[in-house]
């Protein structure tokens, strides 16, 4: 089975979170201050990488992936928070 599934859908859920980022607005406070926003993304990384590996895929292409999707869940969390909070 082919693993470029993974970069793939990694680099696509990149993609939305940008999307989603410019529909929100950027958020106010940098994301290195949003430590659930990075706890949510090393988690995501974590998760992925070890998912891809029991999968069959190899090292590489498996980081790369969890990457990509980290990338993701960090900017995308961080979107949603920012956006949650400048409501008040």
């Amino acid at each position: 089975m082919s693993s470029t599934w993974l970069i793939y859908s990694g680099a696509l859920v990149v993609l939305l979170s940008a999307v989603l980022m410019m529909f929100m607005g950027r958020p106010v406070t940098p994301v290195w201050r949003d430590t659930a926003s990075v706890v949510c993304g090393v988690i995501t990384f974590a998760v992925v990488c070890v998912l891809a590996l029991l999968l069959g895929a190899p090292a590489q292409v498996a980081v790369s992936g969890a990457c990509f999707w980290m990338a993701g869940a960090i900017s995308s969390t961080h979107a949603v928070r920012g956006r949650i909070g400048a409501r008040g």
